[in-house]
């Protein structure tokens, strides 16, 4: 039996594939400064020597910094994106995936801070796709394709009759998101407030409310 033998890269695919490694590089060294310094302090100089590389090679993959945070920010989109995708994988009625994902987003918040603003911060403003440049488009298609692992979830219960038949997966979807959204905003911004005013824990919070939503999607007959 014969072994394939791989053969070589030619010169134009290697040279392609060291582009996209170092590419890869800085937005690496990018997320590591943003996780040590936050975007306003962070510097261009920080991600050059982070990643080992002069400041003249930044601008020959990237425009500005802004362009440098949007890479990064489409990989926490994509990273989000894939957690939603693993979690619902995991649960047979939509219902069940729908819980799971929110499950996720909340891990998602708290092992990838860094991610989780610069998904928010992005959220918070609005983009027009037919304005806006490639890399943002990027970002909004990666955005999408999260929230339609949450749509298809729906559907997949209102088929399975675990999720009522009167809502609109789109719309649901993005009322979801936003709430799932707000409640981890709550109990990070706020959680020392919440134990101390109402005797709250953020991490019951979180249940809880997960636990409201999960209900509010049931059917009528309380299932």
């Amino acid at each position: 039996m014969f072994t394939a033998i791989p053969l070589p890269m030619s010169v134009d695919d290697r040279q392609r594939e060291e582009k996209r490694q170092r590419r890869r590089t800085i937005v690496d060294a990018a997320e590591t400064v943003l996780d040590e310094k936050g975007r306003d302090a962070m510097t261009m100089a920080d991600i050059a020597d982070e990643a080992e590389v002069s400041r003249s090679l930044l601008y020959v993959y990237f425009e500005n910094m802004a362009d440098i945070v949007l890479a990064v920010t489409h990989r926490g989109f994509r990273a989000m994106r894939e957690r939603f995708e693993a979690a619902a994988q995991q649960h047979d009625t939509g219902r069940a995936q729908i819980r799971a994902v929110g499950d996720a987003y909340v891990r998602f918040s708290r092992e990838k801070p860094t991610l989780f603003r610069l998904v928010a911060q992005f959220e918070s403003r609005a983009a027009d796709p037919d304005e806006s440049s490639e890399r943002v488009r990027r970002c909004l298609a990666e955005a999408d394709r999260g929230l339609q692992v949450i749509s298809t979830a729906i559907r997949a219960g209102i088929d399975d009759g675990s999720i009522r038949q009167d809502l609109d997966p789109r719309q649901t979807a993005v009322t979801l998101w936003g709430a799932t959204h707000g409640l981890i905003q709550l109990a990070a911004n706020k959680g020392g407030g919440l134990e101390k005013r109402y005797n709250l824990d953020p991490g019951s919070l979180l249940n809880n409310g997960l636990d409201l939503l999960g209900r509010a999607l049931a059917d009528q007959d309380g299932s």
